[in-house]
């Protein structure tokens, strides 16, 4: 047998992973953005990814709403308002942890209505994070509509891909109930052997 994977080897592993997918998907959608630059809208894969891993590993789906931010900036060739407005702003996600708190991982990923809800959740605490800190830095109230009006999109993707990826063993569940309940089945299945 080969040398097993510590916790968090597989966490980083795994991180890793969804950040590139990001990374590589947020940047493909920004560089593809101009073609389509006559239609009110814009479509960011942030909000699913982020939704995805703060449901895999909580706290640390931050990481990637910064990351989320950052590659849509510096593919954007945002400027340093921008910067702030999306780094800071997709920050606000951070607030449906409390919810993932309040009402259970298991509850928001077993029930469909409770996990499409997180979704469009983690989409508007970043669309209104963002439009929040521009509105702080003195953007007028139009500007900081758009920012939510403009990134529905992004929502009703975020909604997709969470109802797909629920439906997916593992993938839109806490990890480390995840590996607890593979490993009791591995158990069940060694002494039914």
């Amino acid at each position: 047998m080969g040398k097993r994977m510590s916790f968090k080897q597989y966490r980083a592993n795994d991180l890793f992973v969804f950040a590139v997918i990001m990374v590589v998907f947020e940047t493909i959608v920004v560089k593809a953005a101009p073609r389509f630059s006559s239609q009110p809208y814009t479509l960011s894969i942030v909000p699913a990814v982020t939704c995805i891993v703060y449901m895999r590993w909580g706290v640390w789906g931050v990481l990637h709403a910064v990351l989320g931010a950052l590659v849509f900036c510096i593919c954007s060739h945002a400027d340093v308002a921008q910067y702030e407005i999306y780094v800071v702003g997709n920050l606000l996600s951070g607030v449906s942890l409390l919810v993932l708190l309040y009402v259970g991982k298991e509850k928001i990923r077993s029930k469909v209505f409770w996990s499409l809800l997180y979704a469009v959740l983690v989409t508007l605490l970043m669309q209104v994070g963002r439009g929040l800190v521009a509105f702080l830095l003195g953007s007028p109230i139009g500007i900081v509509l758009n920012f939510v009006l403009t990134d529905s999109l992004s929502g009703v993707f975020a909604l997709v891909i969470v109802w797909i990826v629920r439906r997916l063993d593992g993938v839109f569940e806490d990890q480390k109930a995840y590996l607890f309940r593979i490993n009791r089945e591995e158990e069940e299945e060694r002494n039914e052997s």
